[in-house]
Formats: C-alpha cells, sequence, structure tokens
C-alpha cells in the first residue's frame, strides 16, 4: 500500500510505502528531512487502490461519527464510500471518504454524491421506535406528567459513536441519533444517585451532526445545551428532567448526547428516557 502525500516543506508530490510512513524521509526537491504527515494530519494524502488503512477509517469517523452517512439511516457503518467515485478519479483519503452502512454502500453506484443522498433524503427513519437504556434490564418511564400539554412524543432510540476529547473529568453517558422533524422540545428524564458528599453535573446537547462543536475548551463555549447539578449531603437516589428547545423543523440528522461531570467514576445516571416532544400550540382564549 503506497501513502501519496505533499512535502510539508516545499508541498511537492512524494510517496512512501504505508508501513514506512512512521519513518523519517528526506525530500530529493527541498533536502527536507521529515515524516510523512498520517491521515489525521493531512486530509487530501491518499493510499493507491481502493481499499484504506484502519487508521484512515478511524479518522473518517472522527470526523462524520460512525453512523451511515444516509440522511435518516442510523445503523452503525460496515464500510466507507467515496464522495467523488473511484472511475471519476476519486481517491482513498480522508476528504473523499464517508461512512455508510453495507445496505447503502451497495448501492452507492458511479453517480454525483449529493444525488444518490437526495434519493435517501424523504424517506422514514430507519430506527426502532423504543427508549434507551443504560442497562438492558432496568427500564425507566417518564412520568406523564412531565411531557405537559403535548401533541405528540417520540422516543428516541438507537446508539451512535461521538469522539472526543471531552473535558477534563467528563464522561459520555450516550449519544443518540435525532431527527427533530416537527418536535419543538428534547426531553430528558434521568435517574441517579450520589454517595455521601458527591456532586456532579449533567449535561444534555444536541446538535446537527454536520455541525458537532469542538469540545476540548468546555462545554461554556458552544451552543446547544443545557445542565444540572446534584450534590448529596447524605447517600441520595432522586430523579430530574432537562428540556432543550429545538430549532424549527428540521430533515436532517442530528446527535443528542449527554455527559457527566464528576470525580466519581460510579454510574451516576441509573436509567433514563429520552424523547422528542411536539408541543400542543397555544391558542387564543375569548
Amino acid at each position: 500500500m503506497i501513502w501519496h502525500y505533499r512535502c510539508p516543506q516545499c508541498a511537492h508530490a512524494r510517496e512512501a510505502a504505508w508501513d514506512k510512513i512512521t519513518h523519517e524521509m528526506v525530500c530529493p526537491d527541498c533536502g527536507s528531512a521529515h515524516y510523512p504527515p498520517t491521515p489525521g494530519q493531512d486530509h487530501a494524502a491518499f493510499v493507491g487502490g481502493e481499499n484504506w488503512p484502519s487508521e484512515m477509517e478511524d479518522e473518517v469517523v472522527a470526523q462524520h461519527g460512525s453512523a451511515c452517512a444516509v440522511p435518516g439511516c442510523y445503523r452503525e457503518h460496515t464500510t466507507l464510500v467515496p464522495r467523488l467515485p473511484y472511475a471519476k478519479g476519486g481517491r482513498s483519503s480522508v476528504e473523499n471518504l464517508m461512512p455508510a452502512c453495507a445496505e447503502h454502500a451497495s448501492g452507492r453506484g458511479q453517480g454525483d454524491y449529493n444525488e444518490w443522498l437526495a434519493r435517501f433524503a424523504r424517506k422514514a427513519p430507519d430506527i426502532a421506535a423504543s427508549t434507551i437504556m443504560i442497562t438492558a434490564n432496568d427500564r425507566c418511564e417518564m412520568p406523564a406528567q412531565m411531557f405537559g400539554q403535548v401533541i405528540g412524543v417520540h422516543p428516541v432510540a438507537g446508539q451512535i459513536s461521538l469522539s472526543g476529547p471531552f473535558p477534563s473529568g467528563t464522561r459520555l453517558v450516550f449519544a443518540a441519533p435525532l431527527v427533530p422533524g416537527p418536535a419543538n422540545r428534547l426531553v430528558f428524564y434521568y435517574e441517579w444517585r450520589l454517595d455521601p458528599g458527591e456532586s456532579c453535573r449533567v449535561i444534555l446537547g444536541s446538535w446537527p451532526r454536520t455541525g458537532m462543536p469542538a469540545f476540548t475548551e468546555g462545554f461554556g463555549s458552544t451552543r446547544g445545551y443545557t445542565t444540572n447539578d446534584h450534590r448529596a449531603g447524605a447517600c441520595q437516589e432522586n430523579s430530574a428532567l432537562l428540556e432543550m428547545v429545538l430549532p424549527d423543523s428540521k430533515d436532517e440528522l442530528w446527535v443528542a448526547a449527554v455527559w457527566v461531570q464528576a470525580q466519581s467514576e460510579g454510574a451516576i445516571i441509573t436509567s433514563y428516557y429520552l424523547a422528542a416532544v411536539v408541543d400542543q400550540p397555544e391558542t387564543d382564549a375569548f
């Protein structure tokens, strides 16, 4: 497998055997000694042929998530597909590859990438309508009064990968696919437990999958999140609610995620229920 890249100094095209990219190279054009860039360092660098190293796939998933790129499909990807087909000059590079499930990858063909995606844009979401649970044997149902005056409640199901890094002391509880559609609220009901003297912060966030923020500077630098703080004087178990206003109707794929900030490594959230809610519109009283 040959790795094609540009010299970091003179930008002339260079190549190296993939298993040698950790070795120092000398550019014959400018004479500079350098290490070939990794897939994460140069998204335009590519390998010859239609196969790719696992490091490249890891970077594609870090950029786009592990779910299939087709709108409305929440299945985990099983392969990558090229934006620009190989028959039309496309290459196996981070910038040209996208994650796809086996079914959608098999129908990729040699056509325009955006036209291929558009074929699926109006299809119903391919996801089971069930709740998400941390443990399979501990189900949590949100009390009906938590919903308020609503037209519909749509449980959010499934899980997808969400790459970090996250702020220090923060751990991801789950990340789930979400199509806001007609919903105008995201409602997260959960049960929590803390040992004596412990405290924690529970964070709910939601963003379009193509516009996920970087979390390294903390959640205070991002939009689209809300938090609850909990503290226990004695060992305490309780329930709580987080709500978030969703944007106007969107058909694109979003991600809803929950994090916990705490010193304890234990399971602070013991069970939870996540739903997109369509509120009853207000009417003028006569």
